[in-house]
Formats: C-alpha cells, structure tokens, sequence
C-alpha cells in the first residue's frame, strides 16, 4: 500500500517536472513503480527530442524523412510490401513503424515518441533488471558501473533506432534465459531480428554458445587470444558471404563488410570529427576497461563461478562474444559489437563486485580501470546533450505542447546562454 501511494506522488511529480521525478526513481529504485517512471521519461524525451546541428547526418533524420513523405502517400498491403522491397533493409520493423504511424501523422516528434516507448521499454527493464539484484549500501564503484551501463545503450540512441533497439531487445531476453534458466525469453532475442539484421552475430554466438556449453577455459582462451593475435580476414570473409549467402543477403550487408574504423552511430562520429583526443578515444576506454576486468574477473572469480551454474552462463557467453567483437572489429561496423559486448559484460561485473567480490584485489583492480570508465561516462553524456532537449530537462508535458515541434538540444541551448 506504501508503495502505490509513493508511486502515484511520484507520477504526479512526473506529470509536474519529469526529470525531477526520474531522479526520485533512481534514488528509490527498489521500489516497483521506479522503472515505470523512467520509461515514461524516456517516452518524454522521445516527445521532445531534439535533432540538434550535429545530428544532420544521422539516421534519425532519413528515418524522419522517409516517414513524413509515406505520410503524403496513399498505401495498400502490396504498395507496403513494394515499399519495403525497396527500402534497402533485411529487418522490418522499423519500415513497419513508418508506414503505421505514417497514417495518421507526419510529425517527427510522434515518430521519436513510439520510437521511445518500445525503446524506453527495453531499456528501462535492462537497466531495472540489474539494479533491483544489487544488495547492501551500493559501493561507489558500482555507481560508476550502472552509470557506464547507463550510457552504453542510452535513450539518445533512438536516433539509430534499428540497431539500439534490437540491442536491447536482445539483452532483455538473453539475461533471464541465462541468469535464470528462462529458455521462453530466448525467442526475445530472437525477435531482435526484426529490428536489425545484425543481430545474426549475437545470436550465432548465443547459439554456439547454447551447443558448446559452460567451457570456462576454453572461452577465456579464445578471447585472450583474439584479443591479441587474431583478426578476421575480409578477404575470405567476403569470399565466403558470396559463395553461400542469399543474393538479397550480400545487396544488403555490402555496406557493413568493407574495411574501416567503426562508428556506432552518427552523434559518435561528430564527436570523432571534432579531433579531441577524448572524443576519438572514450569508445576504446570503456572497452578495454571491461575486458580488463573480465580478465581480473576470471583470475580471481573463477571458483565462485564453478559453483554457481547461472553466473557461469553468462560469463562464458560475454567472453566467447567479446571474442566475436575482436574478431570483426577490422569491419567498418565492427565497433557496433562492442558495444553489444559491453552490455552483456556490464551486468555480470555490476552484480559481481556489489555482490559477490570479498578479495581486495579485484576491488583494487577496479578502481585502476575507473579513469577508464570515467572518460567514457563524461563523453557519452556529452553526446547526448546533442538531442537531449532543454524541453525535456526543464519542462513538462503541457510545456512541451507549447514547444511542439520546437524543441532546441542541450547542446544548442547551453550555446545560447554560455
């Protein structure tokens, strides 16, 4: 009864300021109606996104514009079907969302509000998925780590709605089937297909993973050695694409299987393209961070692990797709994977060092990596004042009816006043 007179104040605090109420979900986040109030923010910010000067080149803005011209097109089944045929996408939910939404509107603020309540949904349960297993006073390390969980995937990434979604989707079935024993959620996983193709990789390696079984060694084996020594030879990977995949299947990948420096989405690139040293380098910190403390995790976890069947699913299977992530990272979209990679592993390092970990060595370890883990956090949320809105920091739903479709980012507004 406590609980849902808290959470009612707390959606009335929602319906007044939204980001004040998101802060009370967070410091209360025990509570079952927490990770409500920060889906419904999420689907706030989705209401007042902003597509800020930087975001010009990034998905979101052919998403919009795809939409708003179908908008002025008269559609049947068969011009739906032709239309996706031609969209250039194997995945189809995204072209699905444009042509339903599409029918009733052309406005880009009620495309980024549905792209943010299934997004928002997924995210909101990942990160809940977590934080309600933590036990005992949280270590200021673990903050840090919910913090870079936080920004690995956050809501910003709505403006690369195929690839992020499907992410989360994926993560949101694969840790109740491997932390729980759960094999109905596996078909979630599967179901991020059809958001982003790309999903074959996670889901090859889950698969693998599902034939092979817990193999510790041989897992942590291979990762160190991709780590160091391996590197996927497009060549023969290309070869190979043209000998056995559908005709449609190597139309539709040829983009993501030439050779380059990855870019996990278009905010990231104009970070890269600003030359700071930071800005081109806070992607690799959070990934050598984790990996770090993978590796500090099996030299000094691995007995809890043999004990302990669940925590061992999910450790093997982060170590044998941070293997696959080292294996494609020579692709142009190889850096995508890391950052799948780096949400798998976020839970499991959350979890273990706020729960488990007693030895002072792996404590001691985690804080030489947290200047790793803190310029990722400064960074990532830099890039999200690209397309947070001041709507969305400082006001509240009647507000932003009043700013409709006039939404300026963080970014631009703290220009204005600086």
């Amino acid at each position: 009864m406590q609980s849902n007179k808290q959470g009612f104040y707390a959606f009335f605090l929602f319906l007044i300021w939204p980001f004040l109420a998101t802060v009370t979900a967070f410091k209360n986040y025990k509570q079952s109606w927490a990770k409500n109030i920060f889906w419904l923010f999420c689907i706030f910010y989705g209401l007042t996104f902003a597509i800020g000067a930087e975001s010009e080149t990034s998905d979101i803005v052919g998403y919009v514009a795809q939409y708003q011209d179908l908008h002025h097109e008269k559609m049947t089944i068969a011009t739906a079907v032709n239309y996706y045929q031609e969209s250039g996408e194997i995945d189809f939910m995204r072209t699905a969302i444009a042509i339903l939404v599409s029918r009733i509107s052309d406005s880009q603020p009620i495309l980024t509000l549905v792209y943010a309540i299934i997004f928002g949904y997924f995210f909101s349960r990942n990160l809940w998925y977590v934080m309600e297993r933590l036990q005992g006073k949280l270590l200021p390390i673990t903050i840090l780590l919910i913090i870079c969980f936080f920004l690995v995937n956050p809501i910003w990434r709505i403006n690369g709605f195929r690839m992020w979604t499907a992410t989360h989707i994926f993560l949101f079935g694969l840790l109740p089937f491997l932390c729980e024993g759960k094999t109905r959620y596996l078909w979630v996983s599967v179901f991020s297909l059809a958001f982003h193709f790309a999903m074959l990789v996670p889901l090859g390696v889950l698969f693998g993973y599902i034939v092979l079984g817990n193999r510790l060694n041989l897992y942590f084996g291979t990762f160190l050695f991709t780590l160091f020594f391996a590197e996927l030879d497009l060549a023969v990977f290309n070869n190979l694409m043209q000998a056995y995949a559908p005709e449609i299947l190597q139309e539709r990948t040829s983009s993501y299987r030439v050779e380059g420096p990855g870019t996990p989405g278009m905010a990231v690139a104009s970070a890269e393209d600003s030359g700071r040293w930071y800005a081109s380098w806070y992607g690799r910190a959070i990934r050598y961070s984790v990996m770090a403390l993978l590796i500090g995790l099996y030299v000094t976890g691995r007995e809890h692990f043999r004990k302990h069947k669940y925590w061992m699913n999910l450790f093997c299977f982060v170590l044998a797709f941070f293997a696959a992530a080292n294996l494609l990272s020579s692709l142009s979209s190889g850096s995508r994977f890391f950052n799948i990679a780096n949400l798998c592993a976020l839970p499991l390092l959350i979890l273990y060092i706020q729960n488990v970990a007693r030895d002072k060595v792996m404590k001691r370890f985690t804080w030489v990596v947290s200047p790793g883990l803190l310029l990722f956090a400064f960074v990532a949320f830099r890039i999200g004042l690209y397309s947070l809105s001041a709507t969305s920091i400082l006001g509240n739903p009647v507000v932003a009816l009043f700013m409709y479709e006039n939404y300026m980012s963080m970014n631009d507004f703290l220009r204005m006043i600086l």
